[in-house]
């Protein structure tokens, strides 16, 4: 029998009348919880909640300052379904705005980056704005009663920059970009990233949920069978995690002897990042900035990966791999290291996700090698008003892992 026509397990919680409540089955400690259940990996209404609650007022890192350098430079994306625009006005200053005409609604630029612009002008009805988002020009407006320009600019967007790299939120009231890195951004003071480069990119398209990919990058307990030339340089049960509150989640993983980076052999041509203390030498750091992205800190090198929910069955990954600026021409050996390692993982979530639609899933176990897994997936649920909130249990025993 499948598990819905025998019932429950015991490992489940019931309520008083009776019903399964699998949310706070997973809020149990690590070695008495279950996994998340397996409509939250393939529900529309619960993808659409997810856009809400989590996507549209959390900071996302969609790039690096240095891809907009000059005025009139721009760059468009989409974060959390809705378009947006970064540009350097006339006087070099960042800006942010809602791709958004506000006329009727279309999209203002279309292109996904461009030099020299001027002007900002909708290809439907040619309202024009300034690059301070100023509406400037509306053909053929002068009767419309009470319609003054100065209130239809364009919507600005929160945009945040941290140590070169570009943020944005699309909730005004959100907290600072500052406040939501938190302690993270004591972890990663000895790296100079106001240097990087980024050196190559890769795009992903995954037909898996967006959380199986964030679980999979937070744990190695799929290490040994999954990235056989991860582990001979990172044993998968090294490391501690040192952020598990939220909404930064992380720690590190040892190198093994001989190991002084995450490329094939563990060596590398380019020079070690200068100021890092000695077990940073030794150590690789993985850290999710939830639910938007991931950061990892090498010796050598540092890779940012944008996770992208396009549906509930699919995920976009932008993957970047940021070198020192003056070692442009030398981050092969790394970007085939990881485009290997992710493409593994990508069909590892592939899998998993197929499995989680099946009539046969019910609720798992965590393992002991899960427990950054276990306090996301409760974050989770209490940012999506799923759980009451409450201060995480903090870990016996950490784990991290981020391939």
């Amino acid at each position: 029998m499948t598990p819905r026509e025998r019932g429950p397990s015991k490992s489940q919680s019931v309520d008083r009348m009776g019903r399964l409540n699998p949310y706070q089955i997973v809020d149990r400690p690590l070695h008495r919880a279950a996994t998340l259940p397996g409509s939250l990996f393939s529900d529309p209404a619960v993808f659409a909640r997810e856009t809400r609650a989590l996507f549209r007022n959390a900071w996302a890192c969609v790039g690096r300052e240095d891809e907009i350098p000059a005025p009139g430079d721009y760059r468009t994306y989409e974060v959390a379904g809705s378009g947006v625009i970064l540009l350097r006005d006339s006087g070099g200053v960042l800006r942010g705005y809602h791709n958004v005409c506000r006329h009727r609604g279309t999209r203002v630029l279309e292109e996904s980056a461009g030099h020299g612009l001027t002007i900002l002008q909708c290809p439907y009805h040619a309202w024009t704005y300034d690059l301070r988002g100023n509406l400037v020009g509306a053909p053929h407006m002068e009767e419309a009663e009470n319609f003054d320009p100065a209130e239809y600019g364009l919507y600005p967007l929160r945009v945040e920059t941290w140590r070169g790299f570009l943020f944005v939120n699309l909730d005004s009231r959100a907290e600072s970009l500052l406040t939501y890195l938190g302690d993270f951004v004591n972890r990663a003071a000895p790296y100079p990233l106001e240097r990087l480069r980024r050196a190559h990119r890769y795009v992903y398209d995954i037909a898996a949920n967006w959380k199986l990919v964030v679980q999979n990058a937070n744990e190695c307990y799929h290490c040994p069978g999954v990235h056989p030339q991860l582990v001979r340089l990172t044993p998968y049960r090294s490391g501690e995690e040192d952020l598990r509150d939220g909404p930064v989640f992380g720690g590190w993983m040892d190198f093994v002897d001989g190991a002084c980076t995450l490329a094939p052999g563990g060596s590398t041509t380019r020079r070690i990042f200068p100021g890092l203390r000695d077990e940073d030498l030794r150590r690789v750091y993985y850290y999710v900035l939830y639910p938007n992205n991931f950061l990892s800190l090498l010796p050598d090198y540092v890779t940012l990966d944008w996770f992208i929910p396009v549906s509930p069955d699919r995920t976009r990954v932008v993957f970047d791999l940021y070198v020192d600026r003056d070692e442009m021409d030398s981050a092969t050996d790394a970007m085939s290291f990881w485009d290997t390692t992710n493409r593994q993982d990508w069909h590892i979530c592939e899998m998993a996700h197929l499995g989680s639609k099946s009539v046969a899933y019910e609720q798992g176990r965590y393992s002991s090698e899960e427990e950054v897994v276990h306090a996301i997936d409760r974050y989770y649920l209490r940012e999506m008003g799923l759980l009451a909130r409450a201060r995480p249990r903090r870990s016996r025993r950490p784990r991290h892992r981020g391939a």
